[in-house]
């Protein structure tokens, strides 16, 4: 493939905007950053006119594709009556209404725009609700950009205790004060937690945690281990966020709790929950969302319940939870085939393990499972990166860190062609690429 083009934008882009990209992680796309044209179903064009099989979706967000018809049709007839009003609106009601007829343990909708926003908002009603200070998270799990809640992110030395040592801070510039308020806790280890409740339980005000590690090689719970955080935190008065923005009307209609069977108290949406636009939200009962009713606690912000992305949210969640539909059913056995078939693969003795769930999953070459941030730290990322390169010479568009997502715009044909590529590709690395 030839990417002259994005060549020379990416060139033009580096001499206005540090990097050349508006998000750091897209600067890890090799052999360049693409830039693209449009996006169609399951594939996506770029400026050199390639076309490939997209399981990138955005990042998550097109879970329907790119450009469904009912999206874009609620978005254009949205885009004549006005673009951001400032007051209040129907749609914002009825998308909280879809929500929550999937959602039976939560009892009201905040909507913000994007999962750093909802996160802090959870945070805050959890502080308030509670009368404590301290967060707990876990390594590896990404809640936003916020220096509040970035750390622990990607540390060096795994830990094997709760730390809130300096070198959990995730950047330069970053508040050396949020070490005070923050502990970071080693994932699916029940008893590190327990010793951490154990010494300061009493001044804890919520764990939150993503129900499924997606940002770390979608490492699943070990069983038992969410409701081992579910029965602490209700033990010691305090509050359980999952933080759904990937998982969140991507692993079934109730995200990661009706699939993993646990409730938090609080829970915070965003990708897949507008098809593309941007639109997050915090869910929860009533006890704890009335303390910004009664302006406790401040929500604001100009463009939440944006019109636009209601509107496109409303008419996605109508085809994800339209019932008899079997959406979901489809969408897993989609994931489950595509998982099936890439696992097949492998490269000179070096299999291929797929791990997470069927709509969101990381292909990783190793020799065995990634299990908790210790693998992950450990993991030499240089064979998936040749891979990911040789896999979008092949026409499949992945994300850099190897995590995979299908939509229901993918279908039976484009898995199997997808799965013909990447042997073509894991072909290609045999016959002279340096794993």
């Amino acid at each position: 493939m030839n990417w002259s083009k994005s060549e020379m934008l990416y060139e033009r882009a580096r001499a206005v905007m540090p990097g050349g990209v508006s998000s750091a992680f897209r600067a890890r796309q090799r052999p360049v950053p693409l830039f693209i044209t449009r996006g169609s179903g399951a594939r996506l064009y770029d400026v050199d006119g390639n076309e490939y099989l997209d399981y990138a979706l955005g990042h998550g967000p097109l879970i329907l594709g790119h450009c469904h018809p009912a999206v874009v049709d609620a978005v254009r007839e949205q885009l004549d009556r006005g673009s951001t009003f400032g007051c209040q609106h129907a749609l914002e009601a009825q998308v909280a209404e879809k929500m929550l007829g999937v959602l039976p343990w939560a009892e009201r909708v905040l909507f913000s725009n994007t999962g750093t926003e909802a996160v802090q908002v959870a945070l805050r009603l959890a502080r308030a609700a509670t009368g404590r200070s301290i967060v707990i998270k876990f390594e590896g799990d990404y809640h936003g950009w916020m220096d509040s809640i970035l750390v622990g992110y990607r540390h060096n030395r795994p830990i094997r205790e709760a730390s809130n040592s300096r070198e959990m801070l995730a950047t330069g510039g970053q508040a050396e004060s949020v070490l005070q308020s923050v502990r970071v806790l080693p994932w699916n280890d029940t008893e590190a937690m327990r010793r951490c409740f154990e010494e300061i339980g009493d001044e804890i005000a919520a764990v939150i945690t993503e129900p499924m590690q997606c940002n770390v090689a979608s490492i699943i719970p070990e069983p038992g281990f969410l409701q081992s955080i579910r029965t602490t935190t209700k033990a010691y008065g305090a509050l359980l966020i999952f933080d759904e923005v990937i998982t969140g009307f991507r692993l079934a209609p109730g995200g990661g709790t009706e699939y993993f069977g646990v409730a938090p108290d609080l829970a915070v949406f965003g990708k897949a929950l507008a098809g593309g636009y941007p639109l997050s939200a915090v869910a929860g009962p009533a006890t704890i969302t009335q303390l910004v009713e009664s302006r406790r606690v401040l929500h604001a912000g100009t463009f939440n319940g944006n019109p636009i992305a209601m509107a496109a949210a409303l008419a996605t969640l109508d085809i994800l939870l339209k019932p008899n539909r079997d959406v979901y059913a489809r969408l897993h056995c989609l994931g489950q085939r595509l998982w099936t078939g890439l696992r097949c693969l492998s490269y000179q003795g070096t299999p291929v393990v797929i791990q997470g769930a069927p709509t969101c999953f990381h292909m990783l070459l190793t020799e065995k499972p990634i299990r908790n941030y210790g693998d992950f730290a450990a993991y030499e990322t240089t064979r998936n990166d040749l891979w990911a390169e040789a896999a979008l010479r092949q026409g499949i568009f992945q994300m850099a860190d190897g995590r995979w997502y299908v939509s229901l715009a993918h279908t039976e044909e484009d898995v199997a062609l997808t799965l013909e590529k990447a042997r073509r590709a894991m072909d290609s690395l045999s016959g002279g690429g340096k794993l």
